[in-house]
């Protein structure tokens, strides 16, 4: 059984159906396998139609490429022929540059030689005159090398010998002297030794004298230690002993000082190295020396920080005291 054959399609440019013109009816295609077989030719030649029109872009862009190129070379060409004439010409330049250099260059060194000569003989003379002065530089540094030498052998006896206080009086004048460096660093080796040595005998000296009750033999030595250390805790140390023997001695005038040296001590925190009853003491010389106010307070801090010393009772016991001889009478 036959398919049914599909209406005539009318082609949008002709005119309507039942017109008087005539109208042109399309044959009706093919059934079965001849319209497949027709189906696929005219697939295949659209697709040879589509890369024959990609084959042709393809030959005008390479031409148009070529064209291109053709003209690229021609203006690299004319360049280059322009290059060549510059080259030739700056060539020619540099040639009679050169020329002209080398035959000046000739005629100034044959003008400077004679120059040359002069300029040496004045440098020469020149030279003379700084080697005289060098030599007289070092006649004088290895004089000054000389006494310098003399003077570290004396500083070096005093070392030996044992005597420190010259030794520490006499240590700036040698650190003026020409000294090297390995006899610098031995004397102040020696010097910081013999200042702690000298510290420490006047520190035990003091020491012994405060203890033995002999106050004015250890305000004495502590002093005389203290003039060779006057700075950090152990100077802090025989402040507070200077300053206890001071207040302690009664006599005038010293309790102005011994009041001062206490609150140095302090000030270099003697109290948080164990020493605890310098304020104490600090109270007592305060009070000697007529300003109650600050005895007083100074009395209540030292009862209130260290309220188990033996010195408590008696720091309360002046505080008391002095509240009543401030109040006042009515």
């Amino acid at each position: 059984m036959t398919a049914p054959v599909p209406p005539p399609v009318q082609s949008p440019s002709s005119p309507p159906t039942g017109s008087p013109e005539q109208v042109e009816v399309s044959p009706a295609p093919p059934d079965g396998p001849l319209a497949d077989v027709l189906g696929q030719l005219v697939g295949e030649l659209d697709l040879l139609r589509r890369k024959l029109d990609e084959q042709g872009a393809m030959v005008r862009r390479n031409q148009l490429a070529l064209t291109e190129l053709a003209e690229s070379v021609g203006k690299l060409v004319v360049s280059q022929r322009t290059r060549e004439r510059r080259f030739t010409l700056n060539s020619f330049v540099a040639y009679l540059l050169f020329t002209v250099l080398l035959g000046g260059g000739f005629f100034m060194l044959y003008q400077s030689r004679a120059g040359e000569l002069v300029a040496a003989r004045d440098r020469a003379e020149s030279d003379r005159a700084i080697a005289s002065e060098r030599a007289t530089a070092l006649a004088a540094q290895v004089e000054a090398r000389e006494q310098a030498a003399h003077t570290a052998h004396a500083y070096w006896q005093l070392l030996r010998d044992g005597k420190r206080s010259e030794a520490i009086a006499q240590y700036a004048d040698v650190q003026g002297a020409e000294l090297t460096p390995t006899e610098r660093e031995i004397f102040a080796e020696g010097e910081k030794k013999a200042r702690a040595e000298m510290v420490d005998a006047g520190f035990l000296a003091g020491l012994d004298a405060f203890r033995a009750g002999k106050l004015a033999d250890a305000a004495s030595e502590l002093r005389r230690a203290l003039a060779y250390e006057e700075e950090g805790t152990r100077a802090a140390q025989m402040r507070y002993y200077l300053g206890v023997s001071l207040v302690k001695g009664g006599k005038p005038g010293d309790a102005e000082d011994g009041t001062k040296q206490l609150e140095l001590a302090l000030a270099g925190r003697i109290d948080k190295a164990g020493v605890v009853d310098a304020r104490y003491w600090l109270a007592v010389g305060l009070e000697a020396l007529g300003r109650l106010d600050e005895a007083r307070a100074e009395y209540d801090r030292f009862a209130t920080a260290q309220p188990q010393h033996p010195l408590s009772v008696g720091a309360r016991r002046k505080s008391a005291a002095l509240a009543r001889t401030a109040r006042p009478r009515n």
